[in-house]
């Protein structure tokens, strides 16, 4: 561990930039270093606005700084940190690209069911648990409120229209064993990209007597509303009801 009195404030804020870029590291973790440099960040205004001058000479932006970790993301997509394609389908095989974005979305509308949770202005919608099975239901949902908005360009262009049909035929179970067997159902799909959150910890995995389920970490509550500016994503999730209303957003 670093001796933080060691370090110049430059350093500092060098440091707490790394932490962030840490999709694993946390200061509930035990991570002192972390902590310390969390401490600073609330204390001195000065360190802040040091490290919000430093990150952009990374190609990087801070979103937020939570109580056990500073989020951060790519300034744009030439950044070095930016996620590709690969990126992203890294682990969950053949996914179709259109599918795997209505996935996303099914998965964030059911953690946040409206706009007041996803703000946290709904607090007894903060602690809301997911299992594959049930985002499968949801994403069923989707795909058919969906088939209403067919003929629309925007969708067409982003390969969405084919995929939501695609999915709305797939059966809702999924079965048991690799990677290619789940990509057969729904929820087999959903948990290949659920399983992929977890490793950036986006999500928790908690075990309850009907088994494995999901809840969504702070982190990704951020990088849902910064995902929600998006205007495609926007314009799919719309036929959600209550998903990113107006009011409250």
């Amino acid at each position: 561990m670093t001796d933080l009195r060691h370090l110049s404030t430059a350093q500092k804020a060098v440091l707490l930039l790394k932490k962030g870029l840490s999709p694993r590291a946390s200061a509930l973790r035990g991570d002192v270093e972390y902590q310390q440099l969390l401490a600073l960040w609330r204390a001195d205004p000065e360190f802040r606005k040091l490290v919000h001058e430093l990150a952009p000479m990374l190609d990087l932006r801070v979103v937020d700084a939570l109580d056990h970790a500073i989020i951060l993301s790519p300034l744009g997509p030439d950044s070095v940190f930016a996620a590709t394609l690969t990126d992203v389908r890294r682990g969950i095989g053949d996914m179709p690209r259109g599918a795997l974005a209505l996935i996303h979305i099914a998965i964030a509308a059911t953690f946040f069911p409206n706009a007041a949770a996803l703000t946290g202005a709904q607090t007894e919608n903060a602690d809301v648990s997911a299992s594959p099975t049930r985002v499968a239901a949801l994403l069923r949902e989707h795909c058919q409120r969906l088939e209403t908005q067919a003929g629309d360009p925007e969708l067409e262009d982003a390969g969405l229209v084919e995929a939501w049909r695609e999915l709305a035929r797939m059966p809702e179970t999924t079965p048991d064993g690799s990677p290619r067997a789940a990509l057969s159902s729904l929820a087999g799909m959903v948990k290949l990209v659920l399983n992929q959150l977890h490793e950036h910890g986006m999500v928790q995995t908690l075990e309850t007597a009907e088994g494995e389920v999901y809840t969504a970490t702070p982190r990704y509550r951020l990088q849902v509303r910064e995902l929600a500016a998006n205007e495609l994503f926007e314009r799919c999730a719309g036929v959600l009801p209550g998903f990113l209303d107006a009011e409250g957003r």
